[in-house]
């Protein structure tokens, strides 16, 4: 093939992708609606970070001025006000309560509950959960077993303090040890700090979440504009196809055109919209087009393996949002089962987040410009054996005709 007949087949595939330019603003326009609603639904869902509040009710005994004091002390911690409501009652009433389900817990503290804490007796209190177990009453329960463990370590320490003063017979010394002991654990249990390593984690990574969810939607948005693509992939009629081949131009050199073409479209279509909205830096044009070359090389792939207009179009639709679910595109990775992400990462949808990501941060990395290259021509190379497939096939069935007549 000379370069004249290169250069002409490039003008008939450009002519050919403008004149798919209706069809494609109006896919792009309800792809645009669809993709909008999962990324305001998915910054909804993310950003309301809605506490949990477990309400508990609190049955303290008649005139125990410690006990009042205590847990009043005790409600007012950032550990626990954050996680529980305590609503102070009578027993009659917490049980109604725990039985109507309006809370979760019911605690009933007994008589002199401080005093046996500082002398040992350790009075128990009584934790009543539902018959019926639900999460709250779960993490409940999680956090009284936590305390508890915590307060009989304490305790134990206190312990054998006093058994090491006591062997030693320093009789005066253990009140101004026990003192000393109870304020250090009281440091432990008020500073947080000094117990947890509070370590932030996003499940959006080094994304905001608006920017999150944007490349969601604009994945998602490339990928089921696709969807009218199929009579741009596969138009040209037998004869045209024929004098292609008398012009030397293969199937690979004609598909690559119709790659660059329709890429270069969208290129031209959406790339200024994302600059003048702040998505975009200008330069990451390149960048932008490889990740419309690849998807679109994805699209041409599934193109390939269909046989009718209608099964491309339900098999890219079912394909693209069940691969962008499976990569973390509407609900983050790390919220998915592990073998979900595992699963996740092999898919095409991956790389194309990956790449609509970086683009976002400006971080585009060489390794996925080049791995982004390499899967665009993978999908391509398929693609044409695909193509040759059918053409073949049809090659045949036409000859085997022309024999019977």
């Amino acid at each position: 093939m000379n370069k004249r007949s290169y250069l002409l087949l490039c003008f008939l595939q450009i002519k050919s992708a403008i004149a798919l330019l209706p069809k494609l603003c109006l896919t792009i326009c309800c792809s645009f609606l669809f993709a909008y609603g999962i990324y305001h639904a998915g910054r909804e869902f993310l950003s309301r970070p809605e506490e949990i509040k477990l309400p508990v009710a609190l049955v303290l005994p008649e005139d125990d001025t410690y006990a009042g004091l205590a847990f009043s002390f005790i409600e007012r911690m950032d550990s626990i006000r954050s996680l529980c409501s305590f609503e102070r009652t009578d027993k009659e009433t917490a049980l109604s309560l725990l039985k109507s389900s309006e809370v979760y817990a019911v605690i009933l503290i007994p008589d002199s509950f401080v005093e046996h804490i500082l002398n040992g007796t350790n009075s128990a209190a009584t934790l009543i959960l539902p018959r019926k177990d639900t999460l709250e009453s779960i993490l409940f329960s999680t956090l009284a077993d936590s305390g508890a463990s915590t307060l009989s370590t304490a305790q134990s320490g206190i312990y054998a303090m006093e058994e090491l003063m006591i062997s030693y017979e320093q009789w005066d010394s253990i009140p101004k040890a026990e003192e000393a002991l109870n304020r250090l654990y009281l440091s432990y249990a008020l500073n947080r700090g000094r117990i947890f390593q509070t370590e932030t984690i996003s499940a959006t990574g080094a994304l905001s979440l608006s920017k999150y969810y944007i490349c969601s939607a604009a994945v998602l948005l490339l990928l089921l504009s696709g969807m009218g693509h199929y009579s741009y992939y596969s138009s040209e009629p037998e004869s045209l196809k024929l004098l292609f081949r008398r012009q030397g131009i293969s199937p690979l050199v004609l598909l690559f055109s119709k790659l660059m073409a329709i890429s270069g479209i969208y290129l031209v279509l959406l790339f200024p919209i994302l600059v003048l909205a702040g998505f975009l830096p200008i330069s990451s044009v390149g960048g932008f087009f490889i990740l419309i070359f690849s998807v679109q090389s994805f699209l041409l792939l599934l193109c390939s393996i269909c046989s009718q207009s209608g099964s491309y179009i339900l098999v890219s639709a079912v394909l693209s949002i069940l691969g962008l679910f499976l990569s973390g595109a509407f609900l983050p990775s790390v919220f998915l089962p592990e073998a979900v992400r595992q699963i996740g990462k092999l898919l095409p949808t991956a790389l194309f987040l990956k790449l609509c990501r970086e683009l976002l941060t400006d971080s585009l990395s060489i390794s996925s410009i080049v791995y982004g290259i390499i899967t665009g021509f993978l999908f391509l190379s398929t693609a044409c054996l695909f193509h040759r497939c059918h053409t073949g096939s049809k090659r045949k069935i036409i000859s085997t005709r022309g024999f019977k007549i």
